[in-house]
């Protein structure tokens, strides 16, 4: 197989920026951004029966990235969403606090809904702990809302349920779940003061049991399954809880589960070990089971972040112990917290480091121990006859499950990883592939279908976009594209720009002035020949039609952006941009496959590989590269970034270390949905098979800091992000290849 020979070309730029257009998208900006929410349509999903939940509040999490740019990255150093990395350490929980109309919309209806769905979207279960007011209520500070203020009992109590309905509401709306419902924050005193105030010992709890009545058949209106969840401060204080649940249970109180807060350094005026701490709290865990026939569940717990070996111990043993009661799980308070967040009344219990990885203290939960469970849903394919389908069983556990593939109820010999690839797939591949996944802590089993047809329209690539900075000298962008496809025979029409004064549309500043386009490639056989070039497209016709039929952005008739049009043989091809009076500036460089619409057909040539070698920056200058997936079936690619083995392989130097390759697919609106990363390819037989089917220089078999990702797609745009995990530059290669 041809593939492009990124060795012959001049070196690529050393500041590239983010591609803006793609076909398909003729007026979008192409510009990738971690989303906080990761799904956009998200299937209803039902409440399902809880495993043990290794929970964190992350409440904070949305106003850290928007008021304050912070960065999330996992103990390997690849920047992912905050949720995602809490996930990477054991976490299947997330538990959200509301407030009803908080300053700034954090925390409120709008922002909640954001992250109970994007928790959703990745498995991970819900908690929501109502405060009942405007801003922090906890213990004697249970301010009701400033809307609420005066209100009688029977206007606290349908307020109540009203918010209660409208959030739940919004969350089923958007196809979100919630298991547990938390009504009122450490009200050890009551909530919604005056009115639901209590007093130890006297009839007062009956205004209170009133309100959290109310609350609970809103709960169970919206989401019959989810548990209710009462909460109270000093989890090792059993004689406090006697107490209370005394009277709320006297006064006819409704609810499922008994919560508490364990924080052994709150534990008196100097805080108390963190071994007593546990013992207490499963003292107190285990006689309110046993009191009053309820469930459990710690719903915070923190420990001193300069401290993360402690942390480990404390939350390990105090797991270990929620367990041994039977309770449904561990909640941290606010983990995601480092950098001294938040500034205005630092908060000292956070458990991530200085770079905004999860501290030591955060293995605590996945060395308890995580069953495996579905994070997220699995994509069924249909794919064009012969051609290669992945199939990923998208599942989370600790330690990492064990897998058994099966195929129509019949085990499939050998498949025993994550993902199963199914080459030259035909009709008897068809058929609902089923995974089984195990480890110590329990098991998961779930199903894929593949189908399989034959199309005259399949799925293919059809087209490549970069954008990065053009200097004069070595420095050029150059984007490389084979032609070809086993049993195609013929041309391709293809159309190549390179878009310079054009981006200013866009807002884009420091645009080359006057590109220059210059197309090489395979001529009668010899490859690397000059085939032509373009200084300013002047409002060319064919370059225009074709412009509009792949869908690419329009041009002025009179700007000077170049562009070439061209039909070409099989094999491997450069575009080369430079600026013609030697100046540097920004380019878009855009290689579209222009085959008119309805007249591809399986034996026409199509493009099987694209690339770009580029210098990837940080921050707004790291490398994106546009690919699109034409026709009506799925495909599958292989997409690799390679830093280190450009080294090792052909002695070039600079390269970046530590490439993190992240996919993304637009959304059509704008946003763009993280679909899979990886940082460090590990030796994968899979990516070392599907590489040497594809033609790819070799990786060998040995786990380099290289990062790839093999996957099936629909039709549709999608980019692939390339940049230094520890926030280094340095040249990279990032490739796609048509895997046959």
């Amino acid at each position: 197989m041809l593939v492009f020979d990124w060795r012959s070309a001049l070196p690529t730029p050393t500041d590239p920026v983010n591609p803006i257009s793609v076909a398909n998208e003729p007026r979008h900006r192409f510009i990738l951004q971690v989303a906080v929410l990761a799904v956009c349509l998200l299937a209803a999903t039902p409440t399902r029966a809880a495993s043990f939940a290794n929970g964190a509040d992350a409440s904070w999490y949305t106003q850290m990235v928007h008021d304050s740019n912070y960065l999330f990255r996992t103990q390997q150093g690849a920047q992912e969403p905050c949720l995602n990395v809490l996930q990477s350490v054991g976490v299947n929980a997330i538990r959200l606090r509301v407030w009803l109309n908080p300053a700034g919309g954090w925390c409120g209806q709008a922002d909640v809904v954001t992250k109970a769905l994007a928790a959703n979207a990745i498995g991970q279960q819900v908690m929501l702990d109502f405060h009942f007011s405007d801003t922090w209520a906890s213990i004697a500070t249970q301010a009701p809302p400033a809307a609420w203020q005066g209100y009688t009992l029977s206007q606290m109590e349908s307020a109540v349920a009203q918010e209660v309905t409208d959030l739940l509401s919004a969350i089923k709306a958007g196809g979100g779940s919630v298991s547990w419902v938390q009504l009122g924050n450490e009200i050890n005193e009551g909530m919604l003061f005056p009115v639901g105030q209590v007093y130890g010992g006297d009839n007062s709890f009956a205004n209170l049991a009133g309100i959290i009545n109310s609350g609970y058949a809103a709960v169970k209106s919206v989401f019959p399954g989810a548990l209710v969840v009462i909460h109270l401060a000093n989890g090792e204080n059993d004689s406090a809880f006697e107490g209370f649940f005394d009277s709320l249970k006297a006064a006819g109180a409704q609810y499922d589960v008994i919560g508490m807060s364990a924080y052994p350094i709150y534990g008196g005026p100097s805080g108390i070990p963190w071994q007593t701490e546990v013992s207490e709290v499963q003292a107190t865990l285990t006689d309110m089971a046993a009191r009053y026939g309820k469930q459990t569940m710690v719903c915070e717990c923190g420990y001193a972040e300069n401290d993360p070996t402690g942390c480990y111990n404390f939350v390990k043993a105090l797991i270990a112990a929620a367990k041994h009661a039977g309770s449904l799980g561990v909640f941290y308070w606010e983990p995601e917290c480092y950098g001294n967040w938040p500034t205005a009344g630092f908060y000292g219990l956070g458990a991530f480091t200085s770079t905004g990885a999860p501290s030591a203290g955060m293995n605590a939960f996945a060395d308890s121990g995580v069953a495996p469970y579905v994070a997220g849903q699995a994509s069924s394919p249909t794919v064009q006859s012969g051609s290669t389908a992945v199939v990923v069983a998208p599942v989370v556990g600790f330690p990492a499950p064990t897998y058994q593939w099966s195929l129509n109820g019949s085990p499939v010999a050998g498949a025993t990883l994550p993902s199963l690839v199914v080459s030259g797939a035909t009709s008897v591949n068809a058929g609902t592939y089923t995974y089984q996944a195990t480890n110590a802590s329990g098991s998961v089993s779930g199903s894929v279908a593949l189908a399989v047809v034959e199309s005259e329209n399949p799925g293919r690539l059809i087209n490549l976009s970069c954008r990065a900075l053009t200097e004069a000298g070595s420095n050029q962008l150059i984007a490389g594209f084979v032609v070809g496809g086993q049993g195609t025979a013929g041309t391709l029409p293809i159309l190549i720009r390179a878009s310079g004064p054009a981006l200013a549309s866009f807002g884009v500043s420091g645009t080359l002035a006057d590109p220059e386009l210059t197309l090489n490639g395979t001529v009668n056989g010899v490859s690397n020949t000059f085939i032509a070039t373009n200084e300013g497209w002047a409002g060319n016709t064919l370059i225009s039609q074709e412009a509009a039929q792949v869908g690419a952005f329009p041009w002025l008739a009179s700007s000077v952006d170049a562009a070439l049009a061209e039909t070409l043989a099989g094999g491997p091809y450069t575009a080369q941009v430079t600026g013609a009076s030697n100046d540097s500036g920004v380019t878009l460089a855009e290689v579209y496959d222009a085959t008119p619409s309805g007249s591809y057909t399986p034996t026409s040539p199509r493009l099987i590989n694209i690339s770009a070698r580029v210098e990837a920056g940080s921050g707004a200058n790291i490398l994106i590269a546009g690919f699109v997936i034409g026709g009506t079936t799925s495909k599958t690619v292989l997409i690799r970034a390679s830093g280190p083995i450009l080294t090792t392989d052909f002695g070039l130097k600079g390269v970046l270390s530590d490439p993190q390759l992240s996919l993304f697919q637009s959304n059509g609106d704008g946003s763009n949905t993280l679909l899979e990363t990886n940082l460090g390819w590990g030796g994968n037989p899979q990516i070392t098979a599907a590489a040497a089917a594809a033609g790819a220089f070799s990786w060998g078999t040995a786990a380099t800091p290289d990062s790839a990702i093999l996957v099936t797609l629909p039709p549709g745009p999608y980019t692939a992000e390339v940049f230094g995990a520890s926030g280094d530059t340095g040249i990279t290669l990032v490739e796609v290849y048509d895997i046959q």
